[in-house]
């Protein structure tokens, strides 16, 4: 009897394993927001030397990088994605190699710093955590206690790993980061240790790489009144053949008379660097002035306002020649004298360019803050040539270039 027993026993436990086996199994066969298993999240997509990135840890990644154009249902163009997923496998392998490199290199993190990143990892886990409960709180199957399992759900599918997983990548990520500082410190000496010529160099490649080649009509001028408006860190540092420079005195809701009256003071005693700086200027034509003449050209008209008739009018002037445009304004009332913009034109003689040049690539010490940008970006690129060289001989699976997105 007891043989039974016993053997009954062993049966119902083998049964028992045989059905937390097919659940487990089943379990790990289940697609996440990526459309990946966890077998598929654990392959390994690229490596270098010891250090290697999963597919799941690309993913989610790429997904990051992505998010942008998806939230403003855009796609990321077609052309870049191929060296956005290459870049962001370097980014990935770097990270890991980063926090290595520190004892390489006789330095290492502090035990504040390592606190820093543990407490940064809690934080956005936290953050986490509530957004995801706010959001299913206003769902029609919110039920207070199963918030905890939902949570937990978001981040097996929509991630693709658990809590804990999570905080730990966002605690690598941070010490990475930190890592990424010290190790540049370290090899700024190397980097900084440059000749003018050098950086000349690198300045003439940067602009004729970003701005000299296949010019498109309004560049020139959107750029550079995203510039003057403060949304953009550098001006347009290229100038195209067949701009001209002109400085602009604005004068804004007078009377013909009165503005062909202040107009008629340049004759006189009167500069025009007097009717610039006088009450009477309200110019603000984002034409690149930046404490200098504006540079415009005939193709850009469409990009600021009056630019056409402008540029016709400058290209009948001789360097140091004025002329008045006028144009009619629409918001005098019935009976009223009507008002007028005008624009008082003086053809500039242009050499913000190299070596005195009217067009081509701006010398570097034009705009203020220029030089200092290009040196930090040669710096960067410097110190890009070292880290490429810790990458020399990766290995990159091509199933990164299938994954374009969640499908979530």
């Amino acid at each position: 009897m007891k043989k039974k027993t016993l053997k009954t026993i062993l049966i119902a436990v083998a049964v028992a394993a045989v059905v937390i086996a097919v659940v487990v199994f089943a379990i790990l066969l289940q697609k996440d927001a990526h459309g990946l298993n966890a077998f598929e999240r654990g392959k390994v997509v690229a490596s270098v030397d010891k250090y290697s990135v999963t597919m799941g840890e690309y993913v989610s990644a790429i997904d990051s990088s992505l998010s942008y154009y998806s939230y403003f249902g855009l796609t990321y163009p077609e052309d870049q994605l191929k060296l956005l997923q290459e870049n962001t496998i370097d980014e990935l392998l770097l990270q890991k190699i980063y926090i290595a490199k520190l004892s390489e290199l006789g330095l290492s993190l502090t035990p504040a710093e390592l606190a820093e990143c543990k407490t940064s990892a809690e934080q956005q886990l936290q953050s986490l955590e509530e957004s995801i409960g706010s959001q299913y709180a206003k769902s029609n199957n919110f039920s207070s206690a199963n918030v905890q399992s939902q949570i937990n759900d978001y981040f097996s599918r929509a991630l693709g790993m658990t809590k804990s997983q999570y905080k730990a990548r966002i605690e690598e990520q941070a010490k990475a980061t930190l890592a990424l500082e010290k190790i540049k410190a370290y090899y700024a000496e190397e980097t900084s240790n440059y000749t003018e010529e050098e950086l000349l160099a690198y300045y003439d490649q940067y602009v004729t790489d970003n701005y000299g080649t296949d010019y498109t009509v309004g560049d020139y001028s959107s750029s550079m009144q995203m510039f003057e408006s403060g949304y953009s860190s550098l001006p347009y540092l290229f100038v195209p053949e067949g701009f001209l420079y002109v400085d602009v005195v604005r004068l804004t809701d007078r009377t013909e008379a009165e503005i062909n009256d202040l107009y008629a003071t340049l004759s006189g005693n009167v500069t025009f660097e007097d009717l610039k700086a006088s009450e009477y200027n309200t110019t603000t034509m984002y034409l690149a002035g930046y404490d200098g003449p504006y540079a415009i050209g005939e193709g850009d008209a469409d990009y600021v306002a009056a630019y056409d008739k402008l540029y016709e009018a400058a290209s009948g002037l001789e360097v140091g020649e004025t002329t008045l445009v006028l144009e009619a304004n629409d918001n005098a009332a019935e009976g009223e004298e009507p008002t007028y913009t005008g624009y008082i034109i003086l053809r500039a003689e242009g050499g913000i360019c190299e070596n005195g040049a009217a067009n081509g690539i701006v010398d570097i010490d034009h705009y203020a803050g220029v030089r200092d940008s290009i040196r930090s970006n040669y710096e960067n690129s410097r110190f890009t040539d070292i880290t490429d060289g810790w990458l020399a001989g990766k290995t990159v699976d091509d199933v990164i270039y299938t994954y374009t997105g969640s499908a979530a």
